[in-house]
């Protein structure tokens, strides 16, 4: 628990400038190369996010995707083990308490000593493995308050058994040569997926310390709650998302994470038994499905800043304010200059008089949020140049690396065009830069009618079994 009792709370950006104030511009270069360069001293706090919040996604994941297969309302009962045995009948209009068939029981179980083959199992102590996390591959960086968060990711391994109760043996019969066609028995299968992730209160509180913003005390939430969204938005790279946690019922803070790899394994054959007898009918028929999950859910957070904290474990590092993005001869800017992060940087080598460059490339992806939002954008009309910054600069050492080239972007051809003599093998580098804030806020607009955790990322060839 970070307590705000154990340190002063003051801006990095207040001490870069106070330190700019008390030295003359001259010494600027020397203190600080190129203002923005310098060398920070980042210290790195760990929180470990609670693991019932990865158990319960991976819970909710195979829920879905096991009702999915099967028509709306199919179950008159659905019970998962764990949860409140009346959790089916919360509704005022429902008073009497009947167990319909057919029923679906899920008990999940989780394999403690997954590791990944070795992959996950950290020989290190938290220091160490503090040392292993980079800022530049933080989802939250903010380069003028120096205030970075990292999460590193681990894969868990689950357990399903589901358990289904019919009333007569030709509906056990039937249900059993449909499951095996529906969920592929005895191979495995992929999916990708969206799942929103808890960040630890105290280190989301902490970064709106750093960066200037009032906490309520009463709340210990920001006072301007709007504003601090719109810059966590505008400095992550994944949506940022402020909504009620279901386990405790009070507002915190999620990163969306995309694409993530999910691994589901039906290796064993369903099975039936033969029923139950009452009375002189035979009744009671039921199925079981082993299936097994791996996903990944999050490890630790990590804050990073120039301020040390005491409370939590706290390494000091040197490392440059710059990530090396590509071998150039100079340096481009994690952000521009209006405080864009950057979210592509490549090289193009062009021959002579080529003066078309296709980005289209670096946007073929289904789920990265900014190409999302650019094709989504596209649709309607609207210029992506609203939120997209573009620069191209020449790399040849021998005409002045760095300098700008005269070009310009048509978007709608998803094309770079070059507007000045192109010589041959022309390297150029090319540098983009996106407006995070526009981006998360579009993209949540876009799924906003969809509110779960957790859902699949492969909107293409869904399988539904109501339209065959």
């Amino acid at each position: 628990m970070i307590d705000p009792s154990d340190r002063v709370v003051v801006s990095s950006a207040d001490i870069m400038r106070s330190k700019l104030e008390s030295t003359p511009k001259e010494k600027w270069a020397e203190v600080f190369p190129n203002y923005t360069d310098y060398v920070p001293k980042l210290y790195k706090t760990m929180q470990l996010p609670s693991y019932v919040h990865g158990y319960s996604l991976a819970i909710e994941y195979m829920r879905d995707w096991f009702l999915k297969k099967f028509p709306k309302n199919y179950f008159k009962t659905v019970y998962v083990n764990g949860s409140h045995i009346l959790d089916n009948w919360k509704n005022w209009n429902n008073y009497n308490i009947k167990r319909e068939k057919p029923m679906l029981a899920i008990v999940p179980t989780l394999n403690y000593d997954w590791d990944r083959e070795n992959l996950d199992m950290y020989m290190g102590d938290a220091n160490m493995i503090l040392h292993q996390s980079n800022y530049d591959q933080s989802f939250i960086k903010d380069y003028y308050n120096m205030a970075f968060i990292y999460l590193r990711l681990r894969e868990m391994e689950m357990n399903f058994n589901f358990r289904i109760r019919v009333t007569t043996r030709a509906q056990q019969l039937d249900l059993f040569n449909k499951m095996e066609l529906w969920f592929r028995v005895g191979s495995t299968q992929q999916d990708n997926i969206s799942a929103d992730f808890h960040i630890p209160t105290d280190i989301i509180i902490q970064l709106a310390k750093d960066t200037g913003f009032e906490i309520d005390e009463e709340t210990q939430l920001p006072k301007d709650l709007p504003a601090f969204i719109t810059y966590l938005n505008k400095h992550s790279s994944a949506p940022v998302i402020f909504k009620m946690r279901a386990i405790n019922q009070k507002p915190a803070f999620f990163v969306r994470a995309r694409n993530l790899f999910t691994h589901i394994a039906i290796r064993d054959k369903i099975s039936l038994d033969d029923g139950e007898r009452e009375g002189k009918l035979e009744t009671n028929y039921h199925l079981e499905m082993q299936v097994r999950l791996r996903m990944p859910i999050p490890h630790f957070y990590a804050y990073m800043s120039e301020i040390p904290l005491k409370s939590e474990i706290a390494i000091g590092e040197t490392k440059p304010a710059l990530g090396i993005y590509t071998i150039n001869n100079y340096d481009i800017k994690p952000e521009n200059t209006v405080g864009w992060p950057s979210i592509v940087v490549t090289s193009y080598l062009a021959e002579a008089g080529e003066n078309k460059i296709d980005i289209s490339p670096l946007f073929d992806s289904k789920e990265w949020p900014v190409a999302k939002v650019l094709k989504a954008d596209l649709k309607l009309g609207i210029s992506p140049q609203g939120f997209i910054d573009v620069y191209v600069f020449h790399n040849n050492i021998d005409s002045k690396p760095g300098r700008l080239a005269n070009f310009h972007v048509d978007f709608r051809k998803m094309q770079i065009i070059l507007d000045e003599e192109v010589e041959a093998n022309t390297n150029y580098d090319i540098a983009m830069y996106a407006d995070m804030e526009y981006v998360n806020s579009r993209l949540n607009t876009i799924e906003m009618y969809d509110q779960s955790r957790v859902q699949s990322d492969q909107t293409d060839d869904k399988f539904d079994p109501n339209k065959r």
